[in-house]
C-alpha cells in the first residue's frame, strides 16, 4: 500500500512535467498558428534537442540536454511572429561542440552569427556577417565546411575559424584595395570551395570583375 501511495504522489506531483506538451498554438491570434515557427524538435549528435515554442504571449527557442535540463537560448518578441525566421535563431550547422546560428536579419541583411555550446547551451562566439554561408555551392543545400570565413572589424584580413579547435587563420586581404567596397561586402563573395588545402574565394569586385582568391588552410 505504502509503494502505491509513494508512486500515486509521484505521478501526480512530476506526472506533469513528464508528460508536457510543447506550446505551439495561440487562440487569440489564429493568424500565427500558420505564420510563425515550427515546433519539430531538431536531434542533435549529442542526444540534446532544439525546438521552438509559442503561445500568445511568447515565441521562445529551447535548448533541452541528453539529461533533460531545458535552457532558452532565444526569444522573439510575440508581435514579430510572421518575422522569426529573420529575427529569431535559425539553424546553420552543428558542429562538434556547438551549434551556429543565424538571426537578426535586416529585410536587405546583413545578419548576425552566434555559437552556443551544445552542452551547457552559453554563448561561445558572435559574427557579423559570415562570408558564403548561404551561398549554395554544396551538392546539399546545407553548410559543409567545418570553418567560418569572415572579414576582420577593418575589412583588412579574411579569418578562417575553426570552431571545434578554435584556432584562427588569417590572410591579409585589403578590400578597398582589391574593390570590394558594396555596402556588404561579403556579399560580393560568389562561392568558395575547398580542393585539398586550398580553400578559393570566389568574389566579384565593384567594376563587376570576376576574381579569385586561394588560400592554404595549412598555413
Amino acid at each position: 500500500m505504502k509503494t502505491l501511495i509513494t508512486f500515486t504522489f509521484f505521478i501526480l506531483t512530476f506526472g506533469p512535467l513528464y508528460g508536457q506538451k510543447k506550446q505551439c498554438h495561440c487562440d487569440k491570434d489564429t493568424l500565427m498558428n500558420n505564420a510563425t515557427v515550427s515546433c519539430e524538435t531538431r536531434m542533435l549528435k549529442n542526444n540534446a534537442q532544439l525546438y521552438w515554442q509559442y503561445n500568445c504571449d511568447k515565441i521562445w527557442l529551447t535548448l533541452e540536454t541528453s539529461k533533460g535540463k531545458k535552457t532558452t537560448i532565444d526569444e522573439v518578441p510575440v508581435e514579430y511572429y510572421g518575422y522569426t525566421y529573420r529575427l529569431g535563431f535559425h539553424f546553420m550547422k552543428e558542429f562538434n561542440n556547438s551549434i551556429l546560428f543565424r538571426s537578426g536579419c535586416a529585410a536587405n541583411g546583413p545578419c548576425i552569427y552566434t555559437l552556443i555550446d551544445k552542452t551547457t547551451s552559453k554563448k561561445i562566439k558572435e559574427f557579423g556577417q559570415l562570408i558564403c554561408i548561404d551561398t549554395d555551392f554544396q551538392d546539399e543545400k546545407k553548410y559543409h565546411l567545418e570553418f567560418l570565413v569572415y572579414a576582420d572589424s577593418s575589412y583588412k584580413k579574411i579569418i578562417i575559424y575553426y570552431p571545434d579547435t578554435k584556432k584562427l587563420l588569417t590572410v591579409p586581404f585589403d578590400f578597398e584595395k582589391n574593390n570590394v567596397t558594396a555596402v556588404i561586402p561579403e556579399y560580393q563573395f560568389d562561392k568558395m570551395e575547398v580542393s585539398g588545402n586550398i580553400l578559393t574565394l570566389y568574389y566579384t569586385t565593384s567594376e563587376d570583375k570576376k576574381l579569385t582568391l586561394k588560400i592554404n588552410l595549412k598555413k
